[in-house]
């Protein structure tokens, strides 16, 4: 390994334990109480807009492959599917622009591994994020930040790493 590469893998690590320290919430642009920003998305190689998604609730979440707390992420949410349907919860789960700005695992392979069962599932939206979308919902590059969007369209929280936040999840779903 290089001195320039371990570098780099330090400076990487270095900025992913400072994010964690800061919770997303208190960082995230728009923030919880305002009404959720027009923005698309691609999904099955088509535009769609977060708007078509009003009179819904909706967990926007934009992840990076590569990111480990993301991964368990998508396992806790395809595990907890069944709640989430029930409770009326439309997921629009978006690899990140360019997936954060480093290579991964393909968002096939992590469906395939971590959530099959439900990659087709009627409530969920698979797809990427447009560079428009994360400059409105991620422009701080997180590499994992989800909003919980009540069906009148307000954000009721903003949030990471699902797995360890379910309850918050699946309380939004309960409502």
């Amino acid at each position: 390994m290089t001195v320039r590469h371990r570098l780099s893998t330090l400076i990487l690590s270095s900025s992913l334990w400072l994010m964690a320290l800061t919770p997303v919430f208190a960082q995230a642009d728009p923030n919880a109480g305002t009404v959720a920003p027009a923005a698309t998305f691609t999904s099955q190689g088509k535009s769609q807009s977060l708007a078509a998604y009003r009179g819904q609730k909706v967990m926007l979440w934009l992840f990076s492959t590569w990111c480990p707390s993301c991964q368990a992420g998508l396992a806790a949410l395809a595990q907890e599917h069944k709640t989430l349907a029930a409770g009326r919860v439309h997921l629009i789960v978006l690899e990140n622009y360019q997936n954060g700005g480093y290579s991964g695992p393909t968002l096939q392979a992590l469906l395939n591994h971590y959530a099959s069962a439900v990659k087709d599932a009627p409530n969920w939206t698979i797809g990427n994020a447009t560079e428009k979308l994360a400059a409105v919902y991620n422009a701080k590059a997180y590499p994992d930040i989800y909003y919980l969007i009540s069906a009148d369209g307000k954000i009721e929280a903003v949030g990471s790493a699902p797995s360890a936040s379910m309850n918050e999840i699946l309380a939004f779903a309960r409502k």
